[in-house]
């Protein structure tokens, strides 16, 4: 609307005034609701570009290649799970062993794990003991009984000779008996 226009239309100069007052107003509304649209056009704008470069990434994307990825990582992380489960059952397995062969007295664990047949012994889940132990333990103290501490006492015989104590073994007297040597206390 111009001025022209509403002298034309014989206004009085307030009245003509007055009507672009409000035009005034009304057009700068108009250009701040203009501007925010415009701003928002802008702004969605940019969103469809990036979107539009991701859905451009993802096409890149080889979908079977990530699946067969992820199947992979899986299998591997179960497989190390299975593994660090199977050397924390070794381990539990080898302390109960190791306490098991201390509570039978052994001088000498490892000599005594070599007679063991390891296929035939578990480890009970419940107590924690060796099943199949004691019968093995059993068969190798009659086989080897000098590998395990025993509560007698040694018996040990004291001679005199040349003024000096010496001290033998049960294995010493018993040779000196068989070959007919007579024994002094």
């Amino acid at each position: 609307m111009k001025r022209e226009d509403l002298k034309a239309l014989e206004l009085t100069d307030e009245a003509i005034d007055q009507i672009m007052k409000l035009h005034g107003k009304t057009v700068e509304a108009q250009k701040a609701t203009v501007t925010e649209a415009e701003k928002q056009v802008e702004a969605l704008q940019g969103q469809l570009e990036e979107a539009t470069k991701t859905i451009e990434g993802f096409r890149e994307l080889h979908v079977d290649g990530i699946k067969a990825a992820a199947d992979d990582w899986k299998s591997k992380a179960e497989q190390a799970k299975a593994e660090a489960e199977a050397e924390i059952g070794r381990l539990k397995f080898d302390h109960a062993l190791e306490g098991a062969l201390a509570g039978a007295k052994a001088k000498n664990a490892k000599a005594v794990k070599a007679l063991l047949n390891f296929e035939e012994l578990k480890l009970s889940q419940e107590d924690g003991s060796i099943i199949g132990l004691d019968k093995q333990l059993e068969k190798v103290r009659a086989d080897a009984e000098y590998l395990f501490e025993t509560d007698k006492p040694t018996p040990t015989i004291v001679t005199k000779g040349e003024g000096k104590n010496v001290i033998t073994d049960s294995m010493v007297l018993a040779a000196r008996r068989a070959a007919g040597l007579t024994i002094e206390e």
